[in-house]
């Protein structure tokens, strides 16, 4: 019997309500991977934004490659973090996706206002390496999507293993 506020003691919720809790810790996790994702391209983005006064990318060489590989790792470990809750290889895929895209997104909003504050203008050049830094970013996001999701799936299995 149900009371006013829920299934009783002993009594089991139903199917919606066990629904609804799953749907929050996936986005849950969606948030978490999104908030790691941020907290190491933001400090890392801003470092070489402002490397001796002009960003890397802008004077040329290979340089601007470190950083990148460093938000590229964070990219993949803010999609793990995603797709570890989900169910589907899909979800896994699209929350990665959707985390990556949300980190670069905010990314670019931030060199653009940098730029816009300092007067200075986007090259073209600039908004190839851009293009290229968003396929990347979210491809990787993706892959890290897949991986959260197939790591879940051994932790599962190993866990199952272990039941007596």
């Amino acid at each position: 019997m149900l009371g006013k506020n829920g299934p009783m003691y002993g009594e089991s919720e139903s199917g919606e309500e066990v629904g609804r809790a799953l749907q929050i810790r996936e986005w849950g996790a969606s948030i978490l991977g999104l908030l790691v994702s941020l907290m190491v391209v933001g400090p890392t983005f801003l470092s070489e934004e402002t490397w001796h006064g002009a960003p890397l990318i802008d004077r040329g060489g290979a340089l601007w490659v470190v950083p990148a590989v460093v938000m590229a790792i964070s990219f993949y470990a803010g999609g793990m973090i995603a797709g570890y809750s989900q169910a589907r290889i899909r979800g896994a895929l699209l929350r990665g996706l959707l985390v990556a895209a949300l980190t670069i997104l905010l990314a670019f909003a931030g060199d653009l206002a940098r730029r816009a504050a300092l007067g200075e203008g986007v090259q073209l050049r600039i908004l190839e390496y851009w293009v290229g830094a968003v396929v990347a970013a979210v491809l990787v996001g993706g892959l890290g999507g897949l991986s959260g999701r197939r790591l879940a799936i051994g932790v599962r299995t190993r866990r199952q293993m272990q039941l007596p």
